[in-house]
């Protein structure tokens, strides 16, 4: 049982009115079918020093050459005593000539092999002759070829550079970043998606795969950035008119200001336990990178100022850029300061290249925007007083930390005070996905991963010696075959096979009955138990709910 004592609380702005059940019944439906959710995904690549020759080199010693003289032979040796003249005998006198040569019996080849100016060494003619180029400096080696390998992953993942069409991986460009080494490594763009998290999960393992099967490595250069908009496509413009550029925007109306608002209180609340979840390094005292590029907004109040003033005060608090926690500068407000197109950056999480945790943080982020709807219709969510807001500062600096200059060298956090709050850090994040929850179980198992990431964030699986690939296998979800009971199950709600019933109870019965005519559960003799309990998780997961008026339970 969880404790209410800390219940949230609202405020009625004066500026920011509540939304009444028709708008929050709107919003939901709306954003639920144009929200889209775009990653960036940010990977280190090899910086190994790559010579230009392809091992084809003819000035290149063989292995040999170091340990015997055999490369002294000359492939002219048997040749040059048949051509006789004076100054090629070692015998001659002042009194020969050359037509003496020719039959002189003291005519001697006088050699001045490697010192010869027609020596020619017989290593061009030895079947032996071995280079040695794996080792070689100087060696062209593809799998070290930034350049290359990013032509390589861009041939697999197909970039087609337009927002409006998914490509065949959902990969809409492929880049550099100045932050990344590896001639400034590679960032592989996905287009926005609509949410879902098994669609989520196979773009970013195809990303993920084809990156480090490559030599692509992340460490505390590399973010996982991930965009929530709602969709729309830049300037068209055969639609301008009066020289006023248009867009494909598919907001019908502006957003209300107080639903972002909310948003961005639900950050604040929460953003040391969505730091703590995305933590990604494996050094205890270093698990997570810097602040430089994902600058708190915890002091930055949305029932304080407009939204407007929380986007500009983000950016200037980030040094009047793009990098804070969340990054609002993409947001186009109305006259009226509501939300004319919508788009957010949440910048928080390290590299995961986890495809169950890279799903699941989308489905958090895409959850988060609905909440902020359902909770208008109570006001501004309040987050604490002053003396909540200190002491989320005094966990955010264990936690998130170090704006020191680019050329400092250092681009870690210092974690080395954070896990005497681990407790309370896993309190939040844990309170956090149980506010969501309702919402997660809807797009997949986002839930379950997310729980996992709760109690034991990557970079503390990581710390403790788990590899990429333990820490996938341990949060991933196995999906099993639906087995002929919950096929049956499903047959019966779906096609409403039974219903006008009082209850779930007399359905279940009924249920029952009809199971028992299929000679596979004809003598199951625990079958009402297994309806009941199939029916009552359904129903306690928010899966289906029961309809008096059709007398039985529906999907939703």
């Amino acid at each position: 049982m969880r404790s209410n004592i800390d219940r949230w609380s609202f405020i009625n702005h004066p500026t920011k009115p509540v939304l009444n059940d028709g708008e929050v019944r709107y919003w939901k439906a709306q954003l639920a079918k144009i929200l889209k959710i775009g990653t960036e995904f940010e990977f280190n690549l090899p910086n190994n020093k790559n010579g230009i020759c392809k091992g084809d080199s003819n000035s290149c010693p063989c292995i040999s050459m170091t340990n015997n003289d055999c490369w002294m032979s000359c492939i002219n040796a048997d040749t040059c005593p048949i051509i006789r003249s004076p100054d090629r005998c070692d015998n001659r006198t002042g009194t020969c000539n050359s037509k003496d040569c020719i039959t002189c019996e003291h005519f001697k080849c006088e050699c001045k092999n490697i010192f010869c100016p027609n020596f020619t060494t017989a290593c061009f003619i030895c079947k032996d002759f071995t280079l040695n180029c794996d080792k070689c400096p100087f060696k062209y080696d593809i799998a070290k070829d930034p350049d290359m390998i990013r032509k390589n992953i861009a041939a697999v993942l197909k970039p087609n550079n337009s927002y409006g069409i998914v490509s065949e991986f959902g990969v809409h460009s492929i880049t550099t970043d100045g932050s990344l080494t590896g001639k400034k490594g590679i960032e592989i763009i996905t287009v926005g998606r609509r949410i879902d998290y098994w669609e989520f999960y196979n773009m970013s393992k195809k990303v993920i795969d084809t990156a480090t099967s490559r030599g692509a490595f992340v460490n505390e250069r590399c973010s996982l950035h991930m965009h929530v908009l709602a969709a729309y496509y830049g300037k068209i413009a055969a639609g301008e008119k009066f020289g006023i550029p248009t867009r494909i925007n598919e907001m019908e109306k502006s957003l209300p200001e107080i639903i972002v608002s909310n948003l961005h209180q639900l950050i604040r609340k929460y953003q040391n336990a969505i730091t703590w979840m995305t933590m990604g390094l494996d050094n205890p005292n270093s698990m997570t990178r810097w602040e430089k590029f994902r600058v708190s907004v915890l002091p930055i109040s949305a029932i304080y100022n407009s939204m407007i003033k929380v986007r500009d005060k983000v950016s200037e608090f980030a040094g009047g850029n793009k990098y804070g926690w969340i990054n609002y500068s993409n947001i186009g407000f109305d006259t009226f300061e509501n939300i004319k197109t919508f788009h957010i950056e949440f910048r928080v999480a390290d590299c995961l290249i986890c495809p169950s945790a890279t799903a699941a943080l989308a489905c958090l982020y895409y959850t988060l925007v609905i909440k902020a709807v359902e909770i208008s219709r109570y006001g501004v969510l309040e987050v604490g007083d002053n003396k909540w807001l200190k002491h989320e500062i005094k966990i955010k600096d264990t936690l998130l930390n170090n704006t020191k200059p680019y050329d400092s060298g250092d681009r870690f956090s210092n974690t080395e005070n954070l896990l005497k709050y681990q407790n309370e850090l896993i309190f939040n994040s844990l309170e956090l996905i149980h506010q969501l929850k309702h919402l997660l179980i809807k797009i997949g198992p986002a839930y379950e991963v997310l729980e996992k990431l709760a109690e034991r964030p990557i970079a503390l699986r990581r710390c403790g010696g788990e590899s990429w690939t333990d820490i996938e296998k341990n949060l991933a979800v196995v999906t099993s075959k639906e087995d002929s009971f919950e096929i049956k199950m499903n047959e019966f709600i779906d096609l409403r096979l039974i219903d006008d019933c009082k209850n779930p109870n007399e359905w279940s019965e009924e249920i029952e009955r009809a199971f028992k005519e299929d000679v596979e559960f004809k003598k199951d003799k625990n079958l009402i138990n297994e309806i009941t309990q199939y029916l009552k998780k359904r129903l306690e997961d928010g899966e289906i709910i029961w309809s008096n008026s059709i007398g039985a339970p529906i999907k939703i």
